[in-house]
């Protein structure tokens, strides 16, 4: 598998859900995260190129904010060690403005980032 990281990747222990923003249906936990995108295990398999509006919900308030909304691109999912499960790489895609703020603001207050 390629590796399309352009950022160093960093596991979170903290809880990070990503939920589909159109439908409120959950999608995963996030389980590495960086400016550029996030991993996270589901529990469905996602085609890669599909489009997402993410809304991720954060594991700290921010600016009075517990969550974020995003544009997230699946650029590979695969099947995880658990049969039930897949990991699948998202990459951001036109981080919006005062939400990319917000979670880079919170990726460095968790020490997710260096």
């Amino acid at each position: 598998m390629e590796d399309y990281r352009h950022r160093p990747r960093k596991n979170t222990p903290h809880v990070v859900k990503a939920f589909d923003a159109e439908t409120g249906r959950y999608l995963g936990r996030a389980v590495d995260i960086t400016a550029d995108g996030m991993m996270i295990v589901t529990g469905r398999h996602y085609t890669v190129g599909r489009l997402f509006r993410l809304r991720v919900i954060l594991p700290i308030m921010v600016q009075h904010k517990t969550d974020v909304s995003i544009d997230a691109r699946v650029i590979w999912c695969e099947a995880d060690s658990n049969p039930n499960y897949f990991k699948t790489g998202l990459q951001f895609v036109n981080l919006p403005g005062e939400d990319g703020f917000l979670l880079e603001d919170v990726m460095h207050k968790l020490n997710l980032v260096g």
